[in-house]
């Protein structure tokens, strides 16, 4: 480089928080259903069910993916578009497998239990939706799916499975925000 030319690195890209969503996120398995928080119920601990497209829709069918921060890139809250702000939450001290979901309040003590990414699925528009809780090398992800096919089955983390991904697989509708 000569002493003429300079050295101009385009500014830093900058940008404000990165708030996803709305959207209803719609289970492939061959069913009509979205997760939804169970009868609308705003308490800390109610559970996460796949459950029929409400409409009009409503609130609890509805979900944000909001960023962790930088402490944590590449990993995303589900919130839910109801006044709580509560967030998808694998059940607090369960062993069990699958594990429950339900909603609590955000908890940064919590994060490996509330935060979650998405990893394709071979079926084009449909994600795996991990969770950071055993998100190793050395360990099966556990990814959302349904308890089973009948409305009103629980939401559940559990061992990915590649095998029957589509019982795994979610894809994402946009809606426009409730007002």
């Amino acid at each position: 480089m000569s002493t003429l030319q300079k050295d101009v690195s385009p500014p830093p890209l900058t940008m404000g928080p990165l708030d996803l969503g709305p959207y209803v996120i719609r289970h492939l398995a061959g069913s009509n259903y979205v997760l939804d928080v169970f009868q609308n119920n705003a308490a800390s601990g109610t559970q996460v069910i796949g459950y029929s497209r409400n409409s009009p829709n409503t609130s609890n069918q509805q979900w944000k993916f909001v960023a962790a921060g930088p402490e944590n890139p590449g990993w995303w809250y589900l919130q839910t578009q109801m006044s709580t702000n509560f967030v998808i939450t694998l059940e607090p001290n369960m062993t069990i497998e699958p594990r429950p979901l339900v909603m609590m309040p955000k908890d940064p003590l919590q994060t490996d239990h509330q935060l979650w990414c998405l990893q394709s699925t071979e079926k084009l528009g449909y994600w795996y939706i991990q969770s950071k809780y055993r998100a190793s090398n050395s360990q099966s992800p556990m990814v959302i799916g349904l308890t089973g096919g009948e409305s009103g089955a629980s939401a559940v983390a559990g061992a990915i499975s590649f095998i029957e991904f589509e019982k795994q697989a979610w894809g994402f509708v946009p809606m426009l925000p409730l007002g």
